[in-house]
């Protein structure tokens, strides 16, 4: 007799009661077809229901099975979302948007019979945004502020052709339109009568540094209230718990923002943040609910 005999002769208690994995069956299958000695073993066993394995004695094994269930899925949540988290960051760092400072070969300006405007931006520019707002000095005409970027994205998968947009007045009033070049420089008046003393510098939001300052201070916080409850075992389970989530939002602000705290996308960038942030605290909750079952099993 084989040590493969040995083996299926071992496996063939839990075949006949059909507690194995279907790769395991496969296995054992395939040797009865080829081992007269072993189908013969089964067929006994098959057939005169000698294989009498009482509930308790099946207990073990039935909780060995769903042990071994619950850890292939575990594993696999773990690498879910761990790649979900490396794909979203890659993305986001492929997309972000690469701003072009103004320079005259940049774009056109070309003033339609309607009195509306096209402008046309040169080959490098893959995106644009414009954003209809009051004057910057507080007048009542009507003015645009434009934006034009790129990104590795872009560039790498994008054929847009040339980027174009037509501006139009509103009840034949005239409009001023200004380039943005989202690089603290003033803005530039690209068309139309700029107001006299003009000159507005468009800012970026400073935001997502608030939000990474009460993250930091909830994180504190809670490390703080865990010291306090750390030999009291449901109030620092819990604390650690709730701990994962500033954790994971700061962490996620590292990998997306880097250790900038402005932005001139902000809500992109919050966006991203905020996914990211959510698929490391689920991996992080998961890797501690694994810590305290292993914690369990060694007291």
């Amino acid at each position: 007799m084989t040590n493969e005999c040995n083996i299926i002769r071992d496996l063939l208690p839990l075949y006949v009661e059909h507690l194995v994995s279907s790769d395991t069956a496969e296995f054992v299958e395939a040797h009865l077809k080829t081992c007269a000695a072993c189908r013969k073993v089964h067929a006994h066993m098959a057939e005169s229901d000698s294989v009498s394995i009482s509930k308790e004695e099946m207990l073990p094994l039935q909780t060995l099975r769903k042990s071994l269930l619950r850890k292939k899925l575990q594993t696999i949540l773990l690498t879910a979302m761990l790649v979900a988290a490396i794909l979203v960051s890659a993305f986001a760092a492929a997309t972000s948007p690469e701003y072009f400072p103004y320079s005259e070969g940049l774009l056109s300006v070309k003033e339609n019979p309607d009195q509306s405007v096209t402008i046309t931006f040169a080959d490098q520019v893959t995106c644009y945004r414009y954003t209809r707002c009051t004057d910057p000095d507080g007048n009542a005409s009507l003015s645009y502020e434009i934006e034009a970027w790129d990104s590795l994205w872009d560039r790498w998968f994008a054929n847009r052709g040339a980027q174009s947009v037509t501006l139009k007045p509103e009840g034949g009033q005239p409009f001023v339109v200004y380039y943005t070049s989202n690089n603290m420089e003033q803005n530039v008046c690209i068309y139309g009568q700029e107001p006299a003393d003009s000159g507005s510098i468009s800012t970026p939001r400073l935001v997502l540094g608030y939000y990474f300052a009460i993250a930091s201070l909830a994180l504190f916080l809670l490390t703080i209230l865990w010291f306090l409850f750390r030999r009291r075992d449901s109030a620092r389970i819990w604390i650690e718990r709730i701990r994962l989530f500033p954790a994971s939002y700061l962490l996620g602000h590292l990998i997306i923002q880097g250790t900038h705290t402005i932005s001139y996308s902000m809500p992109r960038d919050f966006l991203y943040i905020l996914t990211v942030s959510l698929l490391l605290s689920c991996t992080l909750l998961l890797l501690h609910g694994i810590r305290l079952q292993r914690r369990e099993r060694t007291d």
